[in-house]
């Protein structure tokens, strides 16, 4: 098992970052960089990550056969939530800190980096690819647009622009609205016209491009000078735990193959950068969740060298 892999995925990635951190510093915009950047995070929640979550969702048939991957990485992006409230609470810092670390540190990059790794560490197994699918659908997407939402919602910094109500936070966003149209069509089998499949894939591509161009342009590390702690106990959570959680359930459950092994892969995989487009757009701390996500990226080779044993033997 080679994290090779990865190696190209990361590097275009922080191109991206330096290309919007670039931009952000020079002026060129014509505005100032957090309001480009807000403008570029409104168009990937509003348009461009609902065309993705419907093209994934409407080319790749889910099936149960692979459901009981769903058990490792569920558990354990669950007690990652539990884990980041608690510690940071105890540490007294505050809501929107709280709601950063709890959303970046428990939310896995399970479809742009996730679902990829999966297909070139397991090229032969359709059942690793279909759990790689389904929990990315369903920790991910599903759970990242309902829970995830609400828990940015319910600590974030709404003084200015009031608080909007919380079913309309959740539910009424084109995000939502997309995954519980996706799988509704997904469980039901209904084909889909290959151009608006087209359609969907040309729109949905951007989102990566757009979301790390928007990082760059908020980046700022001198702003986390007193917040060390913070992103130190997200990268713990994300990186460490996680994983370890999810192999202590596969162990307690005496599970063990391919799709299982993936179960781990994802919940090891680094933040979602979509955690960080929610942190920004619910008022948390949007300069702390760039950061989460760029620090979880550049140690995800390292990270994913220290698990290749324990997914290797569940593998089998």
């Amino acid at each position: 098992m080679s994290v090779a892999a990865l190696f190209p995925t990361l590097i275009g990635l922080f191109l991206l970052v330096c290309v919007g951190l670039v931009l952000g510093r020079s002026g060129r915009l014509g505005i100032p960089a957090e309001q480009a950047a807000g403008v570029l995070t409104a168009l990937v929640i509003d348009v461009t990550l609902p065309a993705l979550t419907l093209d994934v969702l409407l080319r790749r048939h889910l099936t149960a056969s692979v459901a009981w991957s769903l058990l490792p990485s569920t558990v354990s992006l669950f007690a990652c939530l539990a884990a980041g409230y608690g510690i940071s609470t105890l540490a007294g810092w505050s809501r929107p800190v709280r709601g950063t670390v709890m959303i970046c540190a428990a939310f896995s990059n399970t479809g742009f980096l996730g679902v990829p790794i999966t297909r070139a560490l397991f090229p032969e197994s359709t059942d690793a690819a279909q759990a790689a699918v389904l929990i990315d659908t369903i920790d991910t997407t599903a759970l990242l647009w309902t829970v995830g939402v609400a828990i940015a919602h319910a600590f974030g910094d709404h003084r200015v622009g009031g608080r909007p109500p919380l079913l309309h936070a959740v539910l009424f966003r084109p995000a939502t609205l997309a995954v519980l149209f996706g799988l509704t069509l997904n469980l039901r089998g209904v084909a889909v016209p290959s151009a608006v499949l087209t359609l969907l894939e040309l729109v949905g591509a951007s989102t990566p491009v757009l979301v790390f161009l928007a990082l760059g342009m908020r980046l700022d590390l001198s702003a986390l000078r007193g917040q060390r702690a913070p992103l130190l106990l997200a990268l713990v959570i994300k990186l460490a735990l996680a994983p370890a959680l999810a192999l202590v359930v596969a162990h307690a459950f005496s599970l063990h193959g391919a799709p299982i092994a993936v179960s781990v892969l994802q919940s090891s995989m680094p933040a979602a950068f979509i955690a960080a487009a929610i942190a920004t757009q619910e008022h948390c701390d949007d300069r702390l969740a760039a950061a989460i996500v760029m620090s979880s990226l550049a140690l995800a080779l390292p990270s994913l060298w220290l698990w290749s044993p324990a997914l290797r033997a569940l593998a089998g």
